[in-house]
């Protein structure tokens, strides 16, 4: 072969791996939820009383979905399933609840870069539009957790308005961060908001794992006899605690929680977050639901009291500590290694997001990308 001949192969080669870089580049910059990127989504139902129907299936409480088609972007998916979600934040009477968008409904691996389920969240109390994404962002500093930006939402040609657009904790987020998704996952969910189940969280109810039905929803295929496990040895052997859950990440979670005054979370409440076990069959906990952070959540449940904004702002940092319904927290700062560990990571939070400035410069960096909406 010529030297001209191997020059020119040479630059093609060169040419074409830059090509393949670039684009390597670009698809990793443009993950969907990218929070330079506000999507636009338009649900198309057959049934022009589809908010009706919606509403139906709320109240069913059986999870049922209304099939359609979605438009993300101008780029069609056929026969997904759309249901409303959320606690406080739906109301049957009012035009913005919130949405679970399953993309695979019908058809399988049918995913936005393998996000298979979109959830959107409609800003409940939250005037600032931010509570939620700015949450996550921080959280995912410190420990696996939801990426979050926005979508501007259209149903049958009515604007409906901007949302948070949050990403599901499912197998995928498990693959992700685990690498793996096919051991136990559970979310923290008790199946009514009497008073009586909403406090006990993660307490030890014995072998029989009928017994939390109630409180943990499975997520997985099988995994209630490792749940079961998992509580027994947190409650009932504290020395082999770490055998079973990565009690850093946990620790993480349990500072967050109290430092950003999430209330409508385990640290207070039996729900709002979810348990995956790892390749080490150790049990994760991962935040959810962050919509109410930054105290918009004002009650301490196990006392009925309202706090104030002072009282917020002025939280017990050992809030539950020796609360014997709460083994979630009283299990781990009872120990004087894990409080210091607790009090450790609170310590880095408010230096890296709080006393730096970071949060006000940041919040108004999200709050530019979505003024005009």
């Amino acid at each position: 072969m010529s030297v001209p001949m191997k020059t020119a192969i040479t630059h093609l080669f060169t040419a074409l791996l830059g090509v393949a870089l670039l684009g390597s580049a670009n698809l990793m910059a443009q993950d969907f939820y990218d929070i330079n990127t506000i999507h636009e989504i338009e649900l198309i139902f057959q049934e022009s009383n589809w908010d009706q129907i919606l509403d139906s299936y709320y109240a069913a409480g059986d999870e049922q979905r209304l099939m359609g088609t979605a438009v993300i972007d101008g780029v069609t998916y056929d026969s997904v399933g759309v249901r409303y979600k959320g606690n406080s934040s739906y109301r049957p009477e009012q035009v913005k609840n919130p949405f679970n968008i399953k993309l695979d409904y019908i058809i399988d691996d049918q995913t936005i870069d393998g996000y298979g389920t979109l959830k959107l969240a409609n800003a409940f109390q939250d005037p600032s539009f931010m509570r939620e994404v700015l949450s996550y962002e921080i959280a995912r500093k410190y420990m696996p957790a939801s990426k979050a930006n926005y979508m501007k939402v259209t149903v049958n040609g009515t604007y409906i308005g901007l949302y948070a657009s949050v990403q599901d904790v499912d197998k995928f987020f498990a693959q992700t961060h685990f690498y793996t998704g096919d051991y136990a996952r559970f979310k923290g969910d008790p199946v009514n908001s009497t008073p009586q189940s909403r406090t006990p969280v993660w307490t030890y109810r014995g072998a029989d794992s009928t017994a939390y039905y109630n409180y943990y929803e499975l997520e997985s295929d099988s995994g209630w006899k490792y749940l079961v496990a998992f509580l027994d040895t947190f409650n009932n052997y504290s020395d082999q605690m770490e055998e079973v859950l990565n009690i850093d990440r946990h620790i993480w979670m349990l500072a967050f929680d109290n430092l950003l005054v999430n209330l409508d979370a385990p640290i207070n409440f039996c729900h709002n977050y979810y348990l995956f076990e790892d390749g080490s069959r150790r049990f994760n906990p991962i935040l959810w639901d962050l919509n109410q952070n930054f105290g918009s959540f004002t009650q301490i449940l196990s006392t009925g009291e309202q706090l104030s904004a002072t009282g917020l702002q002025q939280l017990d940092p050992y809030l539950h500590s020796t609360n014997t319904n709460f083994p979630i927290v009283m299990q781990v700062l009872n120990n004087a290694t894990y409080k210091r560990m607790y009090i450790a990571h609170m310590k880095t939070m408010i230096e890296e997001n709080f006393t730096n400035g970071w949060l006000e410069t940041r919040g108004l960096e999200i709050q530019s990308i979505i003024a005009t909406e």
